[in-house]
C-alpha cells in the first residue's frame, strides 16, 4: 500500500511538473531526496491513521466468533439450545465461594418405595438436584442392597440386570468410616469388554460435604465392569471410584473424566454397605 501511494504521488508530481511547463524542452528532475521523504512519511501517516479502525474490526470479529462458538457448545449440550433450570443451579452451585448447594424448590423430593440404610431425606434431596430431568418425578426402588443380596459383585450385576439395560441407576456406597459417595449411572451396571455409558453419568460425595463431579469431555471412560471389580470414571491408570469383586475393598482418585476428588477420606477404603436405586414411574 506504502509502494502504492509513493508511486501515485511521484506521478501526480511529474504531471503536475509537465502541466506547468508544457513548452519547457528542459527534461525532468528525478525526485530529490526530500520528496522521497515526504511521500514515505505521508504514507506512515495514512498506515498509523487506519491502524485503531483494524484493531477495533478484528476485536469485534473475534468477540462474534466466541458469541458463535459459544452458542454452538450450548447447542451441541442442550436438545433445544436452551439451558435448562438443572444446569443454571449446578453453575450457581459451582461458584459459591461459601459452598453452600442452592436446592430449586421446583424439584420435589425423591419417593423412597423403601428405606434406605445409607441416606435420608436430605441426602437423597442434594442427590435429585444433580439428576437429569428424565427421572425427576419418579420413584426411587433398590435394585441390590449388601444388607440383603451379601456381599458380591456379581449378585450386584445379576440385581441389576433384572432392570431393562437402558434404565439409570444410582449407586450410593458407605465406608466404615462413615463417609458416604456414589455414582448417577446412565444405564444399569453388567460385565462389559470394553467402558459403556454416556456423559449423564456424574459421581458425588457427602465427605466433607455434598459436592458432585460431571462428565468434563476429556474422555469416554464411564463405567467398566467386569467379574474381577467395578470401575467408574478412568484416567492415567486411576478410576474415580473402583470396587472389588467382594465388595469389600474399594478405591478412589482423582480422574480425567470427571475432574473429581478423592471421593472418601482416603484413597483406599473397606465397604461398609452398599444400595443400587432404579428409577420407576
Amino acid at each position: 500500500m506504502m509502494i502504492r501511494t509513493l508511486s501515485k504521488a511521484l506521478s501526480n508530481g511529474s504531471s503536475s511538473s509537465i502541466e506547468s511547463s508544457p513548452s519547457s524542452p528542459t527534461p525532468l528532475r528525478p525526485p530529490t531526496f526530500q520528496v522521497l521523504a515526504t511521500c514515505l512519511s505521508d504514507s506512515k501517516k495514512t498506515l498509523l491513521d487506519q491502524i485503531p479502525y483494524h484493531q477495533q474490526k478484528l476485536i469485534r470479529l473475534r468477540k462474534r466468533a466466541k458469541s458463535l462458538l459459544s452458542s454452538s457448545f450450548e447447542r451441541q449440550n442442550s436438545s433445544d439450545g436452551i439451558i435448562s433450570v438443572d444446569e443454571i443451579y449446578r453453575r450457581i452451585n459451582a461458584t459459591q465461594t461459601n459452598n453452600t448447594p442452592v436446592l430449586d424448590p421446583n424439584i420435589p423430593p425423591p419417593k423412597l418405595l423403601q428405606p434406605s440404610t445409607i441416606i435420608d431425606e436430605e441426602k437423597s434431596k442434594h442427590i435429585v438436584h444433580e439428576l437429569p430431568p428424565r427421572v425427576h418425578g419418579l420413584s426411587w426402588r433398590i435394585v441390590f442392597s449388601t444388607d440383603e443380596h451379601g456381599f458380591s459383585l456379581n449378585q450386584l450385576y445379576r440385581r441389576s440386570m433384572t432392570v431393562d439395560q437402558d434404565s439409570p441407576s444410582l449407586l450410593i456406597v458407605k465406608d466404615i468410616e462413615q463417609n458416604i459417595f456414589g455414582a448417577y449411572i446412565s444405564q444399569q451396571l453388567m460385565v462389559s469388554d470394553g467402558f459403556y455409558g454416556t456423559g449423564e453419568t456424574f459421581l458425588f460425595t457427602f465427605h466433607p460435604q455434598f459436592r458432585a463431579f460431571h462428565w468434563t469431555g476429556n474422555n469416554q471412560f464411564f463405567i467398566k465392569g467386569d467379574v474381577k471389580a467395578l470401575g467408574i470414571g478412568c484416567g492415567e491408570g486411576t478410576y474415580g471410584l473402583w470396587l472389588d469383586a467382594d465388595l469389600y475393598h474399594g478405591r478412589t482418585c482423582p480422574s480425567k473424566t470427571f475432574n473429581n476428588i478423592r471421593l472418601s477420606a482416603k484413597e483406599d477404603f473397606i465397604i461398609a454397605s452398599i444400595e443400587i436405586w432404579t428409577f420407576i414411574d
